[in-house]
């Protein structure tokens, strides 16, 4: 990994020729639509026109322009080979949405877009599969090469003003990039949080479907035995809930006259009557969204001073700033050919120019006074190259484009807080690097984003919450306790984006608090009683969470939020007059359907074949497909294409197959062992089995524990066992212990 994070770095240091830039929002007509092939062919054609190689890795970049700002920034696709010595064949997310029967593929390709200005892309890339992944990349996706993949995390591209690039902008380059690839299926985790809000609840009842449906995704796999049939019948249930009905069904709560005067407002705004659930969601993520654009319209697209733009974005740039340490480092790592006392020599240099000059500098200007005191041109463009946004001692330094002269300059900016009181967030990974630093930045965001949503539901009342009430409610979107309980502690005036959070002790009950604060407004109170996401927050809390366990509000609602895996397929029809798209799947043996088959027969390879190709070319090509394709099938040999009967090897396929149509292919050189090379895992055709009382059968992704009887896997919510609390070494389920108490009582 270290040699991939260097040609990284250095990314451009031998190229021979000036790399293309591509419009980012035009990507697609760009590579047109002249890819017919399957998935496994067209990538490496796409990755010829398209990608520039990295140092003869099997990375690939390609630089993409947003023609709103100007900005530039990389797509890199990476190549992994996996094979019988790799250290994890296996994909964890094609487990979780249900394709564990699937063959483990001979590559994968990932599609990466990282966070704008990370100097470091690739250093924590998702090597485990695991959903707890690093999610601040712009995209990151990943399709193995027989044309399934998953959207892993998407992000927008904030650079500070209205015209940077939308979540919904990122999805369309996606979706235009699978589909101009020839993308078989593609599925996505929806964990999409509006802060504390889990999305897919707040999206499901108002459209009844996932946010990602806009772009055709549907439901794929539940948690908790949730089947499609659940899934549809819960959201239909909700959307045509009638507000008369859940406000007589509150009546007995203090939330009664909340909710009336939010459905009365949204009708006035409105000027309709909403009478369901649905209608009064609609108008909320309606008028959501035109508030969002309306703030963008007023916010820096259009013509600021330079002084305004920086006061804007200086505060919330100056917590993901990097410091000298850090800069040095990162530095040292790409292979400077300087000493590391020059680099910061030159740096010193650069900061007391800054500091005279008291204004923003060009940087052909900043680079002729450094050379009075440096004199190494070589070295003054290596630091201003390097230098996005630095934290320097007590200052800020960031490089910025100017928006009238599109040059682009340097300007510094005493930090907003005392660094000897406050601590930014990447102040926890010094304390402890146990846990990578992008989960204790996105524990502490998650624990921000508490304590906001509660300060906006208390208005008006103490803000200030318990440790062990926010440690409850951050267990829920953070798997991991022990790094909950971590962050909490080391809280202390800690500075999360644009707010301070602060722990003190209360006291009247002598227990620990946390509250959090704006530091340069009350902006969370005026979005508060009177602003749409104070509404919504209010909706999803006191009225969707709050039933009664007992009332169906309240379970199909947990259906709904039980339902995470959503699964877009792409048709793309069945060739056209020169070729024709056939699917060929390998048939088990005779023996292993007797008595080994426990599984779902894997999905069939597709192959471009040409009408008048024979029935024994068709073996030939097939063959080559499969062992292009899975790990396993290196010696695979086709000896018989079933379903044919009555026709010879050298009948042509026009006279025998219909464009389209599936071939069943049986061979030699797949025994028993390699069989079991599925992607759910060796034990996934038999040794070991999910059965849970929920329904579940399969591995789903949430927490299970195994029965030491039985040797059955089981959730542990469904064995009774809270999620923050530890599952525990010796168990044995409700099953086996009746059982046990049977036969005792027996003899």
């Amino acid at each position: 990994m270290a040699t991939l994070e260097a040609c990284i770095k250095n990314n451009s240091s031998s190229r021979k020729r000036k790399q293309r830039i591509f419009e980012f929002n035009s990507f697609a007509k760009s590579i047109g639509d002249h890819y017919s092939g399957p998935f496994r062919d067209n990538i490496r054609s796409f990755l010829d026109e398209f990608g520039e190689q990295i140092e003869q890795q099997k990375v690939w970049s390609t630089l993409l322009l947003c023609e709103s700002n100007g900005a530039v920034f990389p797509l890199y696709t990476i190549e992994e080979h996996i094979d019988e010595d790799s250290l994890r064949p296996f994909c964890s997310h094609c487990k979780f949405v249900g394709w564990g029967h699937h063959f483990v593929c001979k590559r994968r390709y990932r599609f990466m877009i990282p966070s704008y200005g990370d100097k470091q892309p690739l250093r924590d890339y998702d090597l485990n599969n695991s959903l707890e992944l690093d999610d601040s990349h712009i995209l990151h996706g990943l399709i193995h090469c027989n044309g399934f993949g998953h959207l892993i995390s998407i992000n927008k591209l904030d650079l500070g003003s209205s015209n940077s690039l939308t979540e919904t902008d990122v999805m369309n380059f996606w979706d235009s990039i699978c589909n101009s690839l020839k993308t078989r299926k593609v599925s996505v985790a929806d964990l999409k949080l509006e802060r504390s809000i889990e999305f897919r609840l707040i999206h499901g009842i108002a459209f009844e479907n996932s946010w990602f449906g806009n772009w055709g995704y549907k439901f794929g796999n539940g948690s908790f035995g949730v089947t499609e049939e659940k899934y549809r019948g819960a959201v239909r249930f909700l959307a045509e809930l009638k507000l008369d009905k859940i406000i007589d069904d509150v009546r007995t709560t203090s939330h009664k006259r909340k909710l009336q005067r939010i459905v009365f407002k949204y009708q006035e705004l409105s000027g309709t009557r909403l009478t369901s659930l649905t209608e009064l969601l609609q108008c909320l993520l309606e008028f959501k969204q035109n508030r969002e654009i309306e703030m963008q319209i007023l916010s820096p697209s259009r013509k600021v001073s330079k002084h305004e733009h920086l006061s804007l974005s200086f505060d919330e740039e100056s917590q993901n700033s990097m410091c000298l340490e850090q800069f040095l480092t990162s530095l040292m790592d790409a292979d400077c050919r300087w000493p590391q006392k020059r680099v910061k020599y030159s740096l010193e240099v650069i900061v007391k120019l800054l500091k005279e000059n008291n204004d923003a500098i060009s940087r052909h200007e900043l680079r002729e006074s450094a050379r009075q005191f440096v004199g190494d041109t070589g070295l003054i463009d290596f630091v201003l190259k390097s230098i996005n946004v630095l934290r320097f001692e007590s200052y800020i330094i960031r490089r910025v484009v100017n928006s009238s002269t599109r040059l682009v300059e340097f300007e510094i900016r005493e930090a907003a807080y005392d660094s000897m009181n406050m601590k930014p967030v990447s102040w926890l990974w010094k304390l402890e690097p146990r846990w990578p630093k992008q989960r204790l930045e996105k524990t502490a965001k998650v624990i921000a984003n508490i304590l906001k949503d509660h300060k906006v539901m208390n208005l008006g009342r103490n803000g200030a919450m318990s440790r062990k009430d926010l440690r409850n409610m951050a267990s829920r979107y953070i798997g991991d306790t022990g790094l909950i309980d971590f962050v909490l502690k080391s809280i202390d005036n800690l500075v999360i984006g644009n707010q301070i959070v602060s722990r003190t002790k209360n006291p009247l009950t002598r227990l620990m608090e946390f509250e959090i604060r704006d530091r340069n407004s009350d902006e969370i109170g005026r979005e508060g009683e009177g602003g749409v996401y104070g509404d919504m927050l209010f909706i999803y809390r006191n009225v969707l969470l709050s039933y009664p366990w007992w009332n169906s509000v309240s379970q199909e609602c947990g259906v709904v939020l039980n339902s995470k895996y959503f699964v877009k397929e792409w048709d793309f029809g069945v060739g056209n007059d020169e070729l024709m798209r056939l699917t060929c799947r390998v048939l088990p043996s005779f023996d292993e359907l007797d008595t080994e088959l426990t599984r779902p027969l894997p999905p069939g390879e597709l192959v471009m074949v040409t009408p008048w190709m024979t029935i024994g070319n068709l073996r030939e090509v097939a063959q080559h497909a499969l062992r292009d394709t899975y790990c396993m099938m290196n010696k695979f040999v086709v000896k018989q294409i079933g379903g044919l009967k009555g026709i010879e090897d050298r009948m042509v396929l026009s006279c025998a197959l219909e464009p389209g149509a599936e071939v069943w292919v049986r061979g030699c050189g797949l025994d028993l062992d390699t069989v079991l090379r599925y992607e759910g895992g060796d034990g996934y055709a038999g040794e070991s089995r999910v059965e849970c009382g929920c329904g579940a059968r399969d591995d789903d992704g949430e927490r299970m524990v195994e029965c030491d009887e039985c040797h059955v896997w089981k959730h542990t919510r469904c064995c009774g066992i809270e999620d923050d609390e530890v599952a525990p070494v010796e168990f044995v389920c409700y099953d086996c212990d009746v059982k046990s108490k049977s036969e005792l009582l027996s003899q």
